[in-house]
């Protein structure tokens, strides 16, 4: 990885975005000499929808900061929008009958995901119920200490409890087993939709579609023309739809490859992690409060970045002073490390050269606010900036 990535979480405004990482965006390490020289910008902004080209604010901020325009006519060359939300319309026009069987395929998935979210409405209410009565059971029962109790240890010398340590024995294991529950029915939800949209585009004929593929190609052709990429927030299912819809995840991949750097935000950064993970403002489940949302896994994410899990407006949706939600969040997405990252948190990903070894460095570059790191006790720890994550493939972490 020659490029990097700079996540946020909800910054207010997107021009905050460009004059915070100004020298970043005119400087470049990209392959292409061209590239270099350029500079050149492109906006993801689908997330936005019908206000995809309302973007003349944030191509005002880049003119400030040095950029140069390159115009054609009226539309300027070097600093580009995908267009995909556009794009993807303007096939839906001219391709019916392949658009008729793509809006099929999402309303399958769309059916996929009420019965997912029944089995997981029940689930999380199981797990809830059985911590409470936990709790009120025993004094200073957190979920922390009943998912890691360390059951197959205790199975082996069951005689040695006594009445109320079984009791704990047998509450625990409970517990830890419909937290797997919950996870295999996360994954299992995956599957099936990955499943299903596999078998659209292996048997619809859209991949070998003339008006496809040159649409296709062309978004491509922007990616990977641009020394900067920055996406946007807004409408995280259309956002990711879209791209997922003209399989653009490999030129992402390919472009950052060749020294790109992106800039994304809220549902922009969320689309290049592992999951796509929204609030739900109608399941109170979890929280048992219509004060606080619950958190919903919505799809399988372009999985750029696989090492932390993003979540964005973490102080908005998050209640992070109750560590059994800390923990319940750390457990269930426990894949990769959970990160909160909120108005002012920037976490930049990208890759240097230490005594002859390449290294992955995530680390906290928001001189504001840090980042919270959500830790399987209950805590939120905070990476002040300038300071690293220690993950796997780090220089810093033991196996390095």
């Amino acid at each position: 990885m020659k490029g990097s990535i700079i996540f946020n979480g909800n910054i207010r405004l997107e021009t905050d975005f460009i004059q915070t990482f100004q020298d970043r965006i005119l400087a470049s390490n990209h392959s292409d000499p061209a590239v270099r020289d350029s500079k050149k910008v492109l906006l993801v902004t689908a997330a936005w929808q019908k206000r995809e080209f309302y973007e003349s604010h944030v191509k005002e901020a880049l003119y400030d900061i040095g950029l140069d325009p390159a115009f054609d006519g009226s539309y300027d060359q070097n600093i580009q929008n995908l267009s995909v939300y556009h794009d993807f319309n303007t096939f839906k026009t001219h391709e019916p009958d392949l658009y008729a069987a793509y809006h099929t395929k999402q309303e399958v998935i769309q059916q996929v995901k009420i019965f997912y979210r029944e089995k997981n409405s029940g689930l999380i209410g199981i797990l809830q119920r059985q911590l409470r009565n936990l709790k009120a059971t025993f004094r200073g029962a957190t979920l922390y200490k009943a998912l890691t109790y360390n059951v197959a240890e205790a199975s082996r010398q069951l005689e040695a409890l006594g009445p109320w340590d079984l009791l704990f024995h047998y509450a625990c294991q409970d517990i830890q087993a419909s937290m797997a529950s919950i996870r295999a029915n996360d994954a299992q939800m995956l599957q099936v939709c990955k499943e299903i949209d596999d078998h659209f585009f292996a048997t619809s004929g859209i991949q070998q579609n003339a008006r496809y593929q040159a649409m296709k190609k062309a978004l491509e052709d922007r990616i990977l023309s641009s020394n900067s990429i920055f996406i946007f927030g807004g409408h995280i299912a259309v956002l990711f739809n879209r791209l997922n819809f003209f399989k653009l995840k490999e030129a992402f991949v390919e472009a950052l490859h060749r020294g790109t750097n992106f800039y994304t935000v809220s549902a922009g950064s969320l689309s290049l992690c592992e999951y796509l993970i929204v609030f739900d403002d109608n399941s109170t489940e979890w929280t048992g409060s219509s004060r606080m949302y619950d958190f919903e896994l919505f799809d399988q994410g372009f999985g750029i970045v696989s090492k932390v899990q993003m979540f964005p407006h973490c102080k908005d949706y998050i209640h992070m002073e109750d560590p059994d939600t800390v923990t319940y969040l750390a457990a269930r997405f426990n894949l990769n490390l959970p990160v909160g990252l909120d108005e002012h948190s920037f976490l930049l990903m990208d890759t240097y050269t230490h005594k002859d070894k390449e290294y992955e460095r995530f680390v906290s570059v928001g001189e504001d606010e840090g980042l919270y790191l959500f830790d399987l006790t209950g805590q939120v720890k905070v990476k002040r900036y300038g300071e690293e994550l220690v993950l796997p493939g780090t220089r810093f972490y033991a196996s390095a």
